[in-house]
């Protein structure tokens, strides 16, 4: 679990930069929608053309919360968005950011999710890490959303927690943007397959970039290999930015993707290429490999693999769509051999795994697994 940007804090010096009322005025919401993502109909989460363009309220029955979703106005109803999940500071609420996203949401023509903390006193508390899962998982069901292009913000403490989301959790996100964040360590990337880049913002009279932060942030992202950039505006604080920085982190975000499925000589990627097969295996004499596909006996939800040999075929993998029958993704599996094998299907979106193995010596059993992956529209 990440750990807590429970104030919006410069850590240098010990120092803390108690969470102040943002330097926004209060929006009003009156009249704005409110959508139970439990609770919407099914012809809703089918069809997105039931969604509003402008700010709309989404209450997450089962985490207690809610979340505010825009809608560009400039959507068709059908292509599928950059989704940005945008994390409030410490104190404060969504609302209260309204003026400041919409403009970059507009001019990006993306979805921005921005949900409620379960602390008044920031992120990392509480359910907060269910509740950012939650409203990507909503925000899919309600309009359609570009799989490798969601990506995580935030400001001050949500900006440290989004960092700490980002990097700390396999959550797939395409990249980082932190506006004031406090410096929090990280130690290690989790996710194995890609390090999201990082667009940090500071003012140069806020007291996380004069106490430190953000040179410690910096010199934290090199050393674990993360891209990073940075604005730095002179003569701004903590709680306010020119509307182009805001702008411009957007644009940064929205123009990465997390990397899709790609095949090469030892992995294959079925079901509208959605889903990595990889397979290692061990013979009785200790030796290893992995398996690869054979050329020409590739389609786009089954492979055919070799172990030894090419010209020795030794397994079938399928990825099948069984949603319509029981809402699930079905692994099947038959190999003709004895070795010892660990076969594993990847999906990429979510970062959910399935492992298969045969123990050596043992005559591999047919494979069906046909609740393999929860993850049909």
């Amino acid at each position: 679990m990440a750990s807590r940007p429970d104030l919006e804090s410069a850590q240098a010096g010990g120092k803390r930069l108690l969470a102040g009322a943002l330097l926004l005025a209060a929006l009003a919401i009156g009249g704005a929608r409110t959508v139970s993502a439990a609770a919407a109909p099914p012809s809703l989460l089918a069809a997105a053309s039931g969604v509003a363009r402008g700010w709309q309220k989404v209450s997450l029955p089962a985490t207690g919360s809610y979340f505010q979703l825009y809608v560009p106005s400039s959507w068709d109803g059908r292509t599928a968005l950059p989704l940005v999940v945008f994390l409030h500071g410490s104190g404060s609420n969504p609302e209260l950011y309204f003026p400041n996203l919409s403009p970059p949401a507009e001019g990006t023509g993306c979805l921005v999710a921005a949900p409620k903390s379960s602390s008044a006193i920031g992120w990392g508390f509480g359910n907060d890490e269910q509740i950012v899962a939650a409203t990507t998982a909503a925000v899919a069901g309600l309009a359609p959303v570009d799989p490798v292009r969601v990506s995580i913000a935030g400001h001050s403490a949500g900006g440290a927690y989004a960092y700490l989301l980002g990097y700390g959790t396999v959550s797939r996100y395409s990249a980082v943007f932190s506006l004031s964040a406090p410096f929090y360590p990280v130690s290690s990337v989790a996710d194995p397959a890609y390090k999201a880049p990082i667009h940090m913002y500071y003012g140069t009279t806020d007291p996380n970039y004069t106490d430190g932060a953000y040179a410690a942030l910096q010199q934290q992202w090199s050393a674990l290999g993360v891209a990073w950039e940075s604005d730095v505006e002179a003569r701004f604080g903590h709680d306010d930015w020119p509307p182009q920085s805001m702008l411009a982190g957007f644009q940064f975000l929205v123009g990465k993707t997390y990397p899709a499925c790609a095949a090469d000589a030892t992995h294959v990627c079925l079901q509208q290429a959605r889903y990595r097969v990889a397979l290692a295996w061990k013979d009785s004499g200790g030796r290893t490999g992995v398996g690869s596909p054979v050329p020409g006996a590739v389609s786009p939800d089954s492979a055919v693999l070799w172990f030894f040999d090419p010209s020795n075929w030794e397994m079938l993998v399928k990825v099948l769509d069984g949603c319509g029958l029981n809402q699930r993704i079905w692994v099947f599996v038959a190999a003709t051999t004895n070795v010892e094998y660990t076969l594993t299907v990847t999906d990429t979106i979510t970062g959910k795994v399935k492992t298969y193995q045969n123990p050596g010596g043992q005559a591999a059993a047919a494979i069906t697994d046909v609740d393999a992956f929860a993850t049909c529209p």
